[in-house]
């Protein structure tokens, strides 16, 4: 305490934290309190001269930026090795978090001693409430993929400070659609609030996933006070009773228009399904909303574009009584946050103002500058809306063990045995079916309660629950589902962004061997991409490891299959995840309802859609094996209608024989493993059930075949480059079918308004370019000279 009380003058709060690293910090160029930290605070040993701190400290740094946009509470805080103040000032200036000054040398040497530090880097875990020490070497434990989601919320430690909550509080709670009311005694605590819930809905304790009370995503967690998580519930409710102006399409302008609209009439009323979309060079955008007439104004109300991902991050808001001005802004120029794809935000003003005109200034964006608003009145507003909480149960009922017993163990050994034995039944046949066991060992990692805990602090369940419509549940949830996973969560990516520049001007070059972290994350293949605009390279570890890819969100269909089945069984949906011999993936999931598999693919954003790669992609299928956690199973037929007289004749990869013993051996080992920690009795329930479905899926297929196709299995491949698309031969079955892939390019099966943009992934000029190179390409390969190639491809052009 008396290292850590230099430095201290009578303007600083006296904190365990700040008698330990001292009571005031440098950020940038300026100085802060120690006492301002919350939550965990690691302090950061490292060195410009150091090699190994250069490379971990860009790694560091993509953890500690993915905790700030997940509204974790977590804080780095730099402790220099560096020779000279020089150094250290150009070293911090490549950090975004805080440092202990540099002259402070003492303290430095004190903490080295304190925390018996050997080498660097190192990185120290403390609590910010109490200064205790968390983990004196938490370096690798930063990098594991679930860290992040081990932060205490921003968000929980501020309801610490909210006014605590009285008794009998009303809460709404949303189950499958329908809502019940009750009242909650906040100091009965959690157990006796599932205890109610349950008598309403009748989800099992085992099976009951609770979201809500102010979370935007993940998990209600038990460990926080019920009476503190009312009270974050309540506060997030602050103005939801106020209502809306619906300012009229006629009395709406903005700084431009990416269409050529009339400015004198602009698109994007929240309650319409056209956004308004600025110019790309429009440098300083606004979008103005005129009242008529002077009224009490007491926020706004912004959404993202319906059909795509484009959305304001960041914004303020300006008022005045004429559209000449002056023009003043709200909140003395607060910074307000900005919706998401599925939820709207409501930027509610400190106080309320008088105004005609609103006008929303956006800061930052995703992908385009377009939104979706309205002005929020003071006058005449409701009630605020309840706390609501939304419980999700289990969507596959039939499956009664999802969650009926605790997670076990595995025996390491006896599974050896069992894989052994496996892999002797399949010894005798071709390597492509050896192989797929590794594709039914990789489905397993789903059923990590751990992982599935990850998942679940991803996803914005009220979100989607609210926007769920009258039909089945579970479909109208897993159609909004794969809709914001495609448009709001994971990302295509055709060639990775520099990590040198972050300029998107990439092209993959080769391949490299996967490090060995490459490797511990399951990435047994690495592309390598050259930047032509600084002429680095960059590494794109093809990662199969689903637990990174909740970190990284990004990849092509292998990787998006892969997050995206495990999500599905985070949420209990029983899901498969299907392997296309012809180079593709996708998920499986069943319907309760419809009481068969639904096809879904979340790179198209694509549900019960099964017909699209064979007529809308024109894929040649051969083989398509669905892989789930207790059975292996050939779906070839449900994706075909021409199974007997052009499918069959394609599948000479294995006689078909080989096939189904191979499926019958890697189907008995995955429903043995999964029955395991079960009675003779469950087993024997399980079976049959299991034999039940297999019979009428069965009996599915060959309906399949006659069903009559839908308009969104016309259309050809929309994820991906366009001429990579052309390449595959995936752009499309049909001119019609290309023709539609282009205009919903990266959208997936959304409808699509043509004259918004669709920002970086739309159909361009340079998609038409790169599709003509293709087809050059593809001619010339054929056997055509270069200049014959590019003239046949200039006079079918010409025709159409």
């Amino acid at each position: 305490y008396t290292i850590g009380a230099m430095n201290m003058n009578s303007e600083d709060e006296v904190t365990a934290l700040g008698l330990l690293i001292g009571p005031r910090l440098l950020k940038g160029g300026t100085e802060v309190k120690t006492s301002t930290l919350r939550g965990i605070v690691g302090v950061y040993f490292s060195a410009h001269w150091c090699g190994p701190c250069r490379s971990f400290t860009p790694q560091f740094r993509k953890v500690y930026e993915r905790a700030k946009s997940k509204r974790r509470a977590f804080e780095v805080v730099f402790m220099s090795s560096d020779h000279d103040e020089q150094s250290f000032k150009e070293y911090f200036a490549t950090m975004p978090w805080h440092a202990i000054p540099y002259e402070q040398r003492a303290r430095y040497q004190h903490l080295n001693a304190l925390f018996q530090i050997r080498g660097i880097p190192a990185l120290v875990l403390l609590d910010a409430h109490t200064g205790g020490v968390l983990d004196t070497n938490a370096r690798s434990r930063v990098m594991a993929p679930n860290f992040v989601s081990t932060l205490p919320r921003s968000i929980d430690l501020d309801a610490a400070c909210l006014p605590e909550v009285g008794s009998g509080i009303p809460i709404l709670v949303r189950y499958r659609g329908k809502e019940f009311e009750l009242e909650c005694e906040p100091s009965e605590g959690w157990e006796m609030l599932r205890m109610q819930i349950y008598s309403m809905t009748e989800v099992p304790s085992e099976q009951m996933k609770l979201f809500g009370l102010g979370l935007d995503t993940g998990l209600l967690d038990d460990s926080i006070p019920l009476p503190r998580a009312l009270a974050r519930g309540l506060f997030a409710q602050k103005g939801s009773g106020l209502r809306s102006a619906g300012v009229p399409g006629n009395a709406r302008k903005a700084s431009s228009l990416h269409s050529d609209e009339s400015l004198g009439y602009t698109s994007g009323a929240i309650d319409s399904t056209r956004a308004w979309c600025s110019k790309k060079d429009d440098e300083t955008p606004w979008y103005q909303m005129d009242l008529g007439e002077v009224n009490e104004i007491a926020g706004v109300i912004v959404a993202s574009r319906a059909d795509a991902p484009q959305w304001i991050t960041r914004f303020k808001v300006s008022l005045a009584d004429s559209e000449d001005g002056p023009w003043k802004l709200a909140d003395d120029g607060r910074e307000f946050v900005g919706p998401t794809f599925l939820c709207p935000c409501r930027a509610v003003f400190h106080s309320s103002n008088q105004a005609r005109f609103v006008r929303v200034e956006p800061l930052s964006f995703h992908n385009h500058c377009s939104l979706r608003a309205d002005v929020l009145l003071a006058s005449d507003a409701d009630r605020d809306k309840l706390p609501t909480i939304v419980v999700l149960g289990n969507f596959s009922a039939g499956d009664v063990f999802e969650f009926a017993s605790p997670e076990t163990k595995s025996d390491a050994m006896m599974e050896q045995q069992h894989l052994a034995m496996l892999q002797a039944k399949l010894s005798r046949l071709p390597p492509k079916l050896q192989n797929q066991a590794s594709s039914l060992q990789n489905v397993l990692r789903y059923e990590s309660r751990q992982l599935q805990h990850q998942a679940l602090n991803e996803i914005p369940v009220c979100s989607i629950d609210t926007c769920t419509s009258s039909e089945s549940y579970e479909l109208s949830f897993m159609k909004q589902l794969v809709r914001w996973y495609k448009h709001g969560f994971f990302s295509w990516t055709n060639a990775p962004r520099c990590d040198h520049c972050h300029s998107t001007n990439t092209k993959i070059i080769g391949g490299a061997k996967p490090t060995p972290e490459e490797e511990y994350f399951l990435a047994h293949q690495v592309e390598v991409a050259q930047c032509s605009s600084c002429g680095q390279q960059t590494r794109f570890p093809r990662y199969n490891d689903p637990a990174k890819l909740l970190e990284t969100r990004t990849g092509r269909c292998g990787e998006w299959a892969n997050c995206f089945t495990l999500i599905c069984r985070s949420l209990g949906y029983e899901a498969r995840h299907v392997h296309d011999w012809t180079d593709h993936v996708w998920t499986e999931i069943f319907s309760d309802s419809a009481q068969r598999w639904i096809h879904v693919d979340s790179c198209e954003a694509a549900v019960d859609s099964p017909l699209m790669y064979e007529t809308g992609w024109g894929k040649k299928l051969t083989y398509c094996i669905g892989f789930a956690r207790d059975h292996v199973v050939d779906v070839t037929r449900r994706y075909t209608k021409k199974f007997e007289k052009e499918l069959l004749p394609r599948r000479t990869a294995c006689k078909e024989e080989e096939l189904k013993h191979a499926l019958s051996a890697l189907d008995e080992f995955a429903l043995e493993r999964s029955l395991v920690q079960y009675t003779a009795q469950q087993i024997a329930m399980r079976r049959k059930h299991m034999e039940h479905r297999a019979s009428e899926e069965k009996a599915q297929f060959e309906v399949g075949s006659v069903k009559a196709l839908k308009p969104e299995e016309e259309v050809g491949r929309t994820s991906g480059d366009a001429a990579w698309r052309e390449q595959r031969g995936e752009l499309g079955a049909t001119e019609a079918a290309k023709q539609k892939a282009l205009e919903c390019s990266e959208k997936g099966l959304d409808s699509v308004a043509k004259t918004e943009p669709s920002g970086d992934a739309g159909y361009t000029s340079e998609d038409a370019q790169a599709m003509i190179r293709a087809r050059v390409a593809k001619l010339m390969a054929d056997g055509l000279t270069a200049n014959d190639a590019l003239l046949k491809v200039l006079a079918d052009a010409k025709k159409k």
